[in-house]
């Protein structure tokens, strides 16, 4: 974690539900990590294609009136977007 700080705030986000997995680019090589936390009346997901290129956002859940609609987002670097997420209503 001394090499790469920003990494800590994955562990927040571990230690308030998130899942994380990997996912490939088109050459099947790895393209970056997924993160999301579903709940109740939302779903947040997280993409980090590398440490200066994140992106965020918040979904309403199936069961609402305008299901998957968009609801917030965010871009810029991993520290950035952590933060925003963590700082939303419910997380």
């Amino acid at each position: 974690m001394r090499a790469y700080p920003e990494l800590a705030g994955l562990n927040d986000l571990r230690s308030a539900g998130w899942s994380f997995r990997a996912f490939a680019d088109d050459e099947g090589e790895i393209g970056g990590l997924v993160g999301w936390r579903d709940a109740a009346t939302c779903m947040d997901v997280l993409w980090i294609f590398d440490q200066d290129d994140c992106r965020a956002a918040r979904f309403l859940p199936a069961a609402t009136a305008a299901p998957g609609e968009m609801v917030w987002n965010r871009t810029g670097d991993l520290a950035t977007c952590v933060a925003a997420v963590l700082g939303l209503p419910g997380t």
